[in-house]
């Protein structure tokens, strides 16, 4: 699946925009942000572009804006570059096989991304494994949906997990996520290409989903019914002002509010069954 690069002009005198333009596109399903000084970078799949609807939200703002594809390619020399490991407090530290670095943490994740998004450093990723790393997950079996690189579900499997589905409708994830489990020595995680519909029809006891806002609206009564008394599912991949959007469909879905944490004005909330 090719991407846009969505790349907006960010004067000066209207930094503040930044953070409300994000929001819309998250909205968008825009996949991806990276800011710069004076640029914002967008990113998503092109399947999901309409420009239409993002020249009227440039219009909006008096932003100017221009956009490219971008082809499947391995990220890697990009990456190499620019990569830096992450470090979850002293639980995880997620790197790259380039990386030649020792961390005194409690696991340590190898991640060798072929498409941009989902390595750990977007505050989201950072976030679910944040609140995944308080959790001794032996023998449970759990549900990453969207995953991206697969980070989550092999952190899952570190942690104990007895069996980790791993769903996401990217081809390139698929194939990212197989080939780092590989690497972590991980066989435990069952990938699958799809998204909501491709779910066994099981129960869960952790469900881990870091989309986007319209997505886990959308997805989380089928969350649900995957669910039973005492499971526990993550969300992220919204705003902290849209906690109140998740928060009535979980509460309309049976599932009870524990908690949040937020990094960068995004936001990573747990909820019970």
């Amino acid at each position: 699946m090719n991407y846009i690069e969505l790349s907006i002009d960010i004067p000066e005198e209207k930094e503040y925009v930044a953070e409300i333009v994000i929001a819309f596109l998250a909205e968008q399903s825009y996949e991806s942000f990276t800011e710069t000084k004076a640029c914002l970078l967008a990113y998503i799949s092109k399947d999901s572009f309409d420009e239409k609807e993002t020249s009227m939200l440039m219009q909006v703002y008096g932003l100017h804006y221009s956009f490219k594809e971008i082809e499947q390619q391995n990220w890697n020399k990009e990456w190499e570059e620019n990569y830096q490991p992450i470090v979850v407090k002293d639980k995880l530290a997620i790197k790259a096989p380039f990386h030649s670095q020792d961390f005194d943490t409690e696991h340590i994740v190898i991640i060798e991304p072929k498409m941009s998004f989902g390595t750990g450093h977007h505050a989201t990723t950072y976030m679910m494994c944040d609140l995944l790393s308080e959790y001794s997950l032996s023998e449970a079996s759990v549900l990453d949906m969207g995953c991206g690189t697969g980070v989550l579900g092999i952190y899952a499997s570190l942690l104990g997990a007895d069996s980790i589905i791993a769903i996401d409708i990217d081809e390139w994830a698929y194939e990212n996520t197989i080939e780092n489990a590989v690497r972590n020595s991980v066989n435990n995680v069952t990938a699958i290409r799809g998204n909501v519909s491709s779910i066994p029809q099981k129960h869960f006891d952790f469900i881990l989903a870091n989309i986007n806002l319209n997505i886990l609206k959308k997805d989380i009564s089928q969350y649900a019914k995957c669910m039973s008394s005492g499971s526990i599912l993550m969300l992220s991949g919204f705003f902290e002002t849209e906690l109140n959007q998740i928060n009535k469909v979980c509460s309309d879905n049976g599932l009870f509010f524990v908690k949040s944490i937020t990094r960068d004005n995004w936001i990573a909330c747990e909820y019970k069954m």
